[in-house]
């Protein structure tokens, strides 16, 4: 497993994707390097975990993706298709917005 930033450290220890001090990598995905409050990664990792039971076991109009009930696509990333909650996927468009000022300069 690859080391993950606790925080943000000057100087810029892992290039441009190091976070500003309070914010670590998301990790939606392995290439997942928005920067979220921790507690926020600790929530991608929850829902990453839950995924399988998460989809439809049959299926649905979406084919395997298919959300159960209350459940909607993360969508972090373009093709992320975890399920989650409304809330959730809300954070992850916000997170993704809030991106660009949450990197060391």
């Amino acid at each position: 497993m690859m080391a993950i930033p606790q925080s943000a450290s000057a100087g810029g220890a892992y290039g441009p994707d190091t976070c500003r001090q309070g914010y670590v990598w998301r990790e939606a995905n392995a290439d997942d390097h928005v920067c979220v409050r921790p507690s926020v990664r600790s929530q991608t990792a929850r829902d990453n975990q839950q995924a399988r039971y998460r989809v439809e076991p049959y299926g649905g109009a979406y084919g395997p993706n298919t959300c159960r009930q209350g459940y909607v696509w993360r969508e972090a990333f373009s093709g992320d298709v975890v399920c989650v909650t409304p809330e959730t996927r809300s954070q992850a468009a916000y997170d993704n917005q809030q991106a660009p000022y949450r990197y060391q300069p």
